[in-house]
């Protein structure tokens, strides 16, 4: 019997990393023969292409509109759930927060036993400390999580001290896939580039980039750095390495084709703030290029220091500056890392990754 898989997710439209993996595993799913919806809330064409035989249902909802939205997503969910019921084999995997509430209050005074709820938390396992439990106004959504889903998928465990809300037993650890297959590009292809791919954001760290090579502006040769993507920020930091004077920087504009990219760079940097498991890494990995992130939960997740890549402190530009430097200076040390980088990725492939969904549904 055919299973139905539904991701009630956020956005579809722009660009980012969970709107990647859902696109990824949305795509995979319905190649492996599932019956596969996306409902985002909010509408305008995909960034990422949907497989034909994906439903995609687009339903607006203002999720700052607390006085509205709280009846109103209640309403929805109800509206969604009694449409569910009328269906079998459903799993029903949310990954946005806000739905959290009208779950577990529609579990409490109705029955669906044909829905399987699997929360996907896009995170490690410490984020339930971390993000929820030290928010007063979200502390009470990690009680609920594991009263009302089955199942709750982290990325990885790096929780050390479980709050006692958490039930072990409903955990599952599965990995982001790479979303391409590994590049067959070699170093002596590869150009003189250093690359950053992704939101254009102070939240990603490119502020603290683009001073790091302000430090460093006069002794990278013809080394240029490459920021692709799109954010809020994006014209403030053109106006900055205007007034830093900065010429070997250069902003393109986002795109679903980033491969080409990462192929010709030599450097891959991901200066973020903070990560849960960024698929750039990966991605990069993939293509060989040498990595330099910042120490997040999910950098140091996936950059072994000095072995598969190079770690430095969020929001330190001497060291960011250091690492650049080192890296362009050092070929050997360079393609040594990258290749140790691309063996340890193969394990990511979503072939391998898959089973465990699998294993889980």
């Amino acid at each position: 019997m055919k299973r139905n898989i539904i991701f009630l997710t956020e956005e579809v439209v722009k660009a980012g990393g969970v709107v990647r993996v859902v696109n990824n595993w949305a795509n995979y799913f319905s190649e492996k023969q599932f019956h596969v919806e996306v409902i985002a809330t909010d509408v305008d064409a995909p960034y990422y292409k949907f497989d034909e035989k994906i439903t995609l249902t687009q339903h607006p909802f203002n999720f700052k509109n607390k006085i509205l939205g709280i009846p109103y997503n209640l309403f929805y969910m109800f509206t969604l759930l009694r449409k569910l019921k009328q269906e079998k084999n459903v799993y029903l995997i949310v990954d946005r927060a806000v739905h959290i509430e009208p779950i577990w209050i529609l579990k409490k005074i109705l029955s669906y036993k044909n829905i399987h709820f699997i929360y996907f938390a896009h995170g490690g396992s410490s984020d339930f400390r971390d993000f929820y439990m030290n928010r007063w106004h979200t502390k009470h959504r990690v009680k609920m999580i594991f009263n009302a889903f089955n199942q709750v998928i982290c990325l990885f465990d790096d929780e050390k001290n479980y709050p006692k809300e958490v039930k072990k037993e409903k955990l599952f650890f599965i990995e982001n896939p790479l979303p391409f297959s590994l590049s067959e590009i070699t170093f002596k292809e590869k150009e003189n580039i250093v690359l950053s791919l992704g939101r254009v954001t102070k939240a990603k760290g490119i502020d603290t980039l683009i001073y790091a090579w302000d430090k460093i502006k006069n002794d990278v040769g013809d080394w240029k750095l490459n920021i692709v993507g799109e954010g809020e920020d994006k014209e403030e930091f053109v106006k900055l390495i205007e007034k830093l004077n900065i010429k070997n920087i250069e902003f393109i504009n986002g795109t679903t084709k980033v491969k080409q990219y990462y192929d010709k760079s030599k450097i891959f940097i991901i200066p973020s703030i903070a990560e849960g498991m960024p698929m750039t890494i990966l991605e990069a990995m993939a293509c060989k290029s040498c990595v330099i992130s910042s120490n997040t939960a999910g950098g140091k997740k996936l950059v072994s220091d000095k072995n598969t890549g190079l770690l430095f402190e969020v929001n330190d530009i001497e060291e960011l500056s250091k690492n650049i430097l080192y890296l362009m200076e050092n070929d050997k040390k360079r393609e040594e890392l990258s290749k140790k980088a691309f063996e340890y990725v193969q394990q990511y492939k979503i072939e391998n990754i898959y089973e465990k969904w699998n294993n889980l549904l």
